[in-house]
């Protein structure tokens, strides 16, 4: 194959890199293992569901709700909607649902006089506005800083306001709990998406980053149509910029590409394997020896339910919500977190639900059948069902919702990487999340893009800045291959 850049792997970064590098005047190819294009942004037919109730129905097998998409600056510069994809932001932006009592709520007008009835209290507001105000204020100038390519010089004012907002909200910090016990609970679910134990300073900034984000100007909004859309809209631009998109195409060696770069966009763990069968020179060979045994980090075990109606929430306002965290309060939460990261199935795992219908009304079939989208936490490759768990935990704060179930299938963490090598083991965010890796991911390195093998690069969720659906692996890639 010749082409000019090759880039293997064809989810957001990947396809990012290819549309800059096509833009730019370079031929490019890039090749996808599987049928479909994606990664971990793709919307499938619900196909097999027990009864074949998903018929009609699609899901997104990873990634559903997109605030990184609204607020990278990649993304702002595609400008989604220019390309017809329509970000909704929920009335509810982030539910978190607690048995016995109100849930707590993030309103889509985040302001602190809508925070007040949403956390319970004035008093809980103006302390999440305290930590979280300077962040919010800053909000796309805190994510630019936190999506760089880590090597370069930060904006002074966004890295200032999110180092002050991290000293007070941090665990470890020494100082008084700036928070009140529901807003500690509600950041305590936004670090969880980590999947790492939350004393780990990774899990503070994660849920900083994230929680700023619920007051940008389109906060955690869910695309119509699911998040194919958002990887259809980037290869139709790919195919105009002249490039080329092919499926079923699998990469075990450098040997079959003849091209000046290839952008892996894989996990460091692919990339080491892919390095080891090229007959590398022996520092590459030890460099490939590290990436080939990356550690995981902690795992999802996904749970698709057909629903014939809405959840019956016991609090009606986490009907609009967009994201639901469920595992109880923020101890609740963190020792659970704790239990995964240790190896060790949390008897109450924290799960993640997202209802597209709330913006999305044409996921809902014609006789009221709608997708449910789970996750739960478990350890790296678990092969148990999470299903009870993900139902028991649904039961806990909306009573009678297994009557409106009609349908479940569990994929495994085990089996996530069926979809989506990438994520072995159940691994979605393509290695572990720590402080060092959120900058040094997935091996120390002058640039950690680069290989040591003259024009390999590695553009992905394992490669700063980390893992989710912002693209900017791939600029930055593309930026060094454009400059030459």
């Amino acid at each position: 194959m010749r082409a000019d850049v090759v880039v293997v792997g064809s989810g957001p970064n990947g396809l990012a890199a290819a549309l800059l590098c096509a833009r730019a005047g370079r031929r490019v190819v890039v090749l996808e293992a599987e049928d479909t294009i994606g990664g971990g942004c793709r919307t499938l037919p619900m196909d097999g569901m027990p009864g074949d109730l998903g018929a009609d129905l699609v899901v997104d097998p990873c990634s559903a709700v997109h605030p990184m998409a609204a607020a990278a600056p990649f993304f702002r510069h595609f400008d989604l909607a220019e390309h017809g994809v329509e970000l909704r932001t929920p009335p509810v932006q982030l539910a978190h649902a607690l048995a016995g009592r109100d849930a707590i709520v993030v309103p889509s007008d985040p302001s602190p006089g809508a925070l007040a009835e949403g956390l319970g209290s004035e008093a809980e507001a103006r302390a999440w506005w305290r930590v979280m105000g300077p962040t919010a204020e800053r909000s796309l100038e805190v994510v630019a800083a936190a999506l760089s390519d880590q090597r370069s010089v930060p904006p002074v004012a966004a890295t200032a306001a999110l180092a002050a907002a991290f000293v007070r909200a941090h665990p470890r910090g020494g100082l008084a709990d700036p928070f009140g016990p529901d807003g500690r609970t509600l950041l305590t679910g936004i670090s969880a998406h980590a999947i790492t134990p939350l004393t780990s300073p990774a899990a503070t900034a994660v849920a900083l980053i994230l929680g700023s984000l619920l007051h940008s100007p389109l906060g955690w909004a869910l695309p119509v149509g699911g998040s194919g859309a958002i990887t259809e809209a980037l290869a139709e631009a790919i195919r105009d910029a002249g490039g080329e998109i092919r499926t079923g195409q699998r990469v075990d060696s450098l040997a079959r590409i003849d091209a000046r770069d290839i952008v892996f966009n894989t996990s460091s763990r692919i990339l080491g394997d892919v390095l080891l069968a090229s007959c590398p020179s022996p520092a590459v060979e030890r460099r490939a020896r590290r990436l080939a045994r990356a550690p995981v980090g902690g795992a999802a075990s996904k749970v698709d339910m057909v629903l014939s109606g809405p959840v019956p929430w016991r609090d009606p306002r986490v009907r609009d919500a967009g994201t639901v965290h469920l595992g109880g309060d923020a101890e609740q939460i963190a020792a659970a977190e704790r239990d995964v990261a240790a190896g060790r199935h949390a008897d109450r795992p924290m799960v993640l639900v997202s209802q597209p219908w709330v913006v999305d009304p044409g996921r809902v079939a014609a006789d009221g059948r709608r997708p449910l989208w789970t996750y739960a936490h478990v350890p790296a490759y678990s092969e148990l069902d999470q299903t009870e768990q993900v139902l028991r935990a649904l039961e806990e704060v909306a009573p009678g919702v297994r009557d409106v179930v009609v349908s479940t299938r569990c994929t495994p963490a085990s089996r996530m990487g069926r979809h989506n090598a990438n994520y072995e083991g159940g691994d979605i965010a393509a290695g572990r999340v720590d402080l060092r890796g959120l900058i040094a991911r997935p091996v120390p390195r002058a640039d950690p893009f680069a290989t040591g093998v003259p024009g390999v690069w590695h553009a992905s969720g394992s490669t700063p800045p980390g893992p989710g659906v912002h693209g900017m692996a791939g600029q930055h890639v593309a930026e060094r291959i454009i400059r030459g």
